[in-house]
This record gives C-alpha cells, sequence and structure tokens, in this order.
C-alpha cells in the first residue's frame, strides 16, 4: 500500500522556516573569524594596539563594581573581562593584557573593586580572585584556540562561565582562609552563580555581535 504523505501544518512550517533561518543565522556568524586569528595575521603594531585596548578596557570598567554580597564580596565586570579577552584576541594578548592590569593595580593605580590598589590587595582576602585572573584567563583563551574550528559559539560561553568558575573557585577557598565564613563553601558557589550566569550570557551575546561586525566588515572589504 502506497504511503500518502500528509501536508505540514501551519505550525510545522513556522517551526521548519524558524530552524532554517536560525540555523543560517549561526552559520553566518560562526564562519566569521575568531578575531584572534586576525591579529595573529596583523604586524606587531595591530598587535600592540589590540593589547592596549585590551588593558585600557580592563582599567576602566574593572573598576566598576554594581554591588557587593553579604560576606562583602564584590560583583563586577573584572571576572568577565579577565576570561573574555582571553577568548576574543587569543590566550597571549588577552594573558598579557590581565598581567599589565594587575602590575598597574599593584603599583598604585585604582583599577581594582572599589577603586582600590597596591600589593597587598594580593595577600589580602581577594587576593585570590586576582591571582586567579590570569589562570583563569589562559585555560579560557588557549582552549578557545584549540576550538575555534568547530564553529560553535557554544563553546565560547561555556568557557566563559568554566574560566569565572575557576576564578569563583579559587578566590573564595582564598577567601575562607583569610575570612572565616559559617556559610557552607557549596553554599557561597550558589549564592553566586545566577550573578555568572547573567555575565556570561552578557559576554556570550558581546562574542555573538562582535563576531557579525567582523562578518560584515570582511564581506564589505571584499565587495
Amino acid at each position: 500500500m502506497q504511503h500518502v504523505r500528509q501536508p505540514m501544518s501551519i505550525a510545522q512550517i513556522i517551526a521548519w522556516i524558524l530552524i532554517r533561518k536560525s540555523s543560517a543565522y549561526l552559520n553566518e556568524i560562526a564562519d566569521s573569524i575568531m578575531l584572534a586569528t586576525l591579529i595573529h595575521e596583523q604586524s606587531p603594531w595591530v598587535k600592540w594596539l589590540a593589547f592596549l585596548l585590551a588593558v585600557g578596557l580592563l582599567v576602566i570598567l574593572s573598576p566598576i563594581t554594581p554591588f557587593t554580597t553579604e560576606d562583602g564580596i564584590p560583583i563586577t565586570l573584572q571576572s568577565l573581562l579577565v576570561v573574555f579577552l582571553p577568548i576574543l584576541l587569543g590566550w597571549r594578548i588577552g594573558v598579557a593584557s590581565v598581567v599589565a592590569y594587575l602590575i598597574i593595580g599593584g603599583l598604585g593605580a585604582p583599577v581594582f573593586s572599589f577603586g582600590t590598589y597596591g600589593w597587598n590587595r594580593f595577600t589580602g582576602s581577594s587576593g585570590g580572585f586576582l591571582l586567579a585572573f590570569p589562570i583563569a584567563g589562559l585555560l579560557a583563551g588557549y582552549a578557545m584556540e584549540q576550538f575555534q574550528h568547530t564553529k560553535s559559539l557554544l563553546i565560547g560561553a561555556l568557557l566563559l562561565f568554566a574560566g569565572q568558575f575557576i576564578i569563583l573557585g579559587l578566590g573564595l577557598f582564598w577567601y575562607r582562609a583569610i575570612i572565616p565564613v559559617e556559610e557552607s563553601m557549596l553554599g557561597s558557589v550558589q549564592r553566586l552563580l545566577p550573578g555568572m550566569f547573567v555575565k556570561t550570557a552578557f559576554g556570550g551575546l558581546a562574542l555573538v555581535l562582535i563576531k557579525r561586525l567582523i562578518t560584515t566588515a570582511l564581506k564589505s572589504r571584499h565587495l
């Protein structure tokens, strides 16, 4: 008996169109080369410019502290930026900019959370967070370069979250070793996770927008 193919319903047609459109949209973004790859192919002065811009971004945005937790842990863009930049620019330029930022703060520029500064910040309660910055940036940036040919922005978002989680884990361990906290380690992590999810979503959106800008610029350049 010959099987008669049933016509698709309106809902199925709409779903099919949305899937095709979203797939084409993601492929368009994914096909855009990583900014790190483009920079790597440029002359040294372009790499220095990217480095200086990254340091400037860290210096300007990192001191901004929208709010703090009940036990005094500041919630800033620091933990996002120090992971985002190595993912975006490559681990070499990204980590170098993070290290430069830490040195600038250590030398006396008020670029840490709450506008603080000084080498004593590295031995105080927030020292674990600061020392974890280049570690997380290195791991996330290097991993992103290994996965850059997968054409998946999901990898970038996962690495953004993983990098921030590394900072959170090392920072909390250091913090709790200096300042006694009644709350369990797991409780502290669970309380800070929503903020990490928000920052990860923000960082992922920024990656999408930047890659779209790169794609548009490359297409217009070859017209």
